[in-house]
């Protein structure tokens, strides 16, 4: 999308003045710290209060992303899950706002995926322009990753990330207005590893009263862990670094060998579904850890509880790349797909049901990949969705690509839902061809379903109160339970 820069306008914050960008008649801020860098005196600790500076600060570039792994150059999908630039300065958010001063516009503010080892705010996917188009300030935050951002260190160094998240969610509260923003109509929205951390703020004491809304996309109630798991974890971790399992020992330790320490532990993980770990089928090693002070009870526990509006849905076919890439090396095929029954406990029942049910599926691949799916997401999210008092709207996306038989993959929805169909073909010629026949209406729908939410707590099509009925994106009317 062609656009000129009109403008550069400066808003003050808690913490000093900075300077953004107009373009399309759209204000965009970019590299706002919420929180001191995370790193030095301040490692593995709690987020610390940004500080303040004179002058006026440029927020015309984002800020950098978390330390993570770096992908392989041969990645074609690298562009759309994987920032270019990481450092240590790294708690910092991006605001699109369509209006400067006390206009009281409803807030979205979007956590990024990536399974808590990867990602950014500011990549190309979580773009505020749509949002902001349509009359809504929209925030995306940066928060610690892997073993600086999940790594259990004992009561108040437990959490990190999510802490990172709480810290954004507060400072939104106290500087949104003089960006546009109502405060007191906050929702926050992420997909895959950001829907397990709006299913977690759910459920977080320390987050209550900081949003008023939620939309998880493709998240889990069951993600978090206990923590005797996440224990054994540390002393693994510190193992393989050759230090002791504590703060101090642990931030000597060089970033750039934790970041590779996460990418190991990660893979290893990852191979666990070769003996049929059901534990892989959590996907990644880096999750909440339940049992806190923070985080007292599992998500899925806590849906009696819960009231705060909520819009969640699952694709129809959430971990076939997953499967893909376990069992992409032809030795270790067999083991992965022998590995993955195991995990799952499936039998000659479970593929009967799969066989007569609702998909009517034969394919022993194929059951295996729904059955991780259900595991995982789509059966959780249903739970939680007709357990909880509060208004919730569930929905279940299923357009594909031909070359994907199998359904809708894990992601494919991200660039619907934030109306970006006309980004995706900047990330490479990989995703422009993967995305070629992507129907704009299909995001239309989508994405003003979510901005209805977002403006007013009603998507604008039937409750799911009580009973797992989704509205269906890319298929006709609603599914059956």
């Amino acid at each position: 999308m062609g656009s000129m820069t009109q403008m550069s306008p400066t808003v003050r914050t808690e913490s000093g003045e900075v300077r953004g960008t107009t373009s399309d008649a759209l204000h965009v801020f970019r590299g706002i710290p919420y929180a001191a860098p995370p790193f030095g005196a301040n490692r593995f600790r709690p987020p610390a209060r940004a500080t303040s500076w004179d002058g006026v600060r440029d927020a015309t570039r984002s800020g950098v992303a978390a330390p993570q792994p770096t992908p392989p150059a041969s990645d074609p999908w690298a562009p759309i899950y994987a920032p270019t630039d990481t450092g240590e300065d790294c708690l910092s958010l991006d605001i699109w706002t369509p209006e400067l001063g006390a206009t009281r516009l409803p807030v979205v503010v979007h956590i990024h995926g990536g399974g808590y080892v990867s990602g950014a705010g500011s990549l190309p996917l979580y773009s505020g322009r749509a949002f902001a188009r349509d009359g809504i300030v929209h925030v995306s935050i940066n928060y610690r990753l892997g073993i600086d951002g999940f790594l259990h260190l004992g009561e108040g160094h437990d959490n990190l990330g999510l802490r990172d998240q709480i810290a954004a969610l507060e400072w939104v509260q106290r500087n949104i207005a003089t960006f546009g923003g109502d405060p007191d109509r906050v929702t926050i929205m992420g997909q895959s590893a950001g829907g397990v951390s709006v299913f977690t703020h759910l459920a977080m004491p320390a987050s209550e009263g900081l949003f008023h809304r939620a939309i998880a996309q493709s998240g889990s109630t069951i993600g978090s862990m206990s923590i005797d798991t996440a224990e054994r974890q540390t002393r693994q971790v510190a193992r393989g670094l050759r230090v002791a399992p504590t703060i101090d020992a642990l931030g000597d330790v060089p970033l750039d060998r934790t970041v590779a320490a996460a990418q190991k532990l990660a893979t290893r993980f990852a191979f666990g579904l070769l003996r049929g770990d059901p534990e892989s089928l959590m996907i990644t090693p880096f999750r909440a850890v339940h049992g806190t002070a923070m985080l007292p009870e599992m998500p899925s526990a806590t849906a009696a509880r819960s009231t705060v509006p909520l819009l969640t849905g699952t694709v129809q076919n959430e971990t076939i790349g997953f499967i893909q890439a376990l069992t992409s090396m032809p030795l270790l095929r067999g083991l992965a797909r022998r590995g993955l029954r195991r995990a799952l406990g499936i039998d000659a029942a479970t593929r009967a049901a799969y066989a007569s049910g609702e998909r009517a599926l034969s394919d022993a691949d194929l059951v295996n990949e729904a059955a991780w799916t259900d595991w995982s997401f789509r059966g959780p999210t249903r739970r939680f969705v007709t357990e909880r008092p509060g208004p919730s709207w569930l929905y279940e996306f299923r357009w594909h690509v031909p070359s994907e038989p199998a359904g809708a993959v894990h992601g494919i929805d991200l660039p619907f839902s934030a109306d970006a169909l006309d980004t995706v073909g900047l990330l490479g010629e990989e995703a422009r061809r993967y995305f070629e026949a992507a129907p704009q209406a299909l995001a239309d729908d989508m994405h003003g379903a979510f901005t209805a939410f977002i403006r007013t707590g009603d998507p604008e099509w039937e409750r799911s109160d009580g009973v797992a009925r989704p509205r269906v994106f890319g298929g006709g009317g609603t599914a059956a339970g």
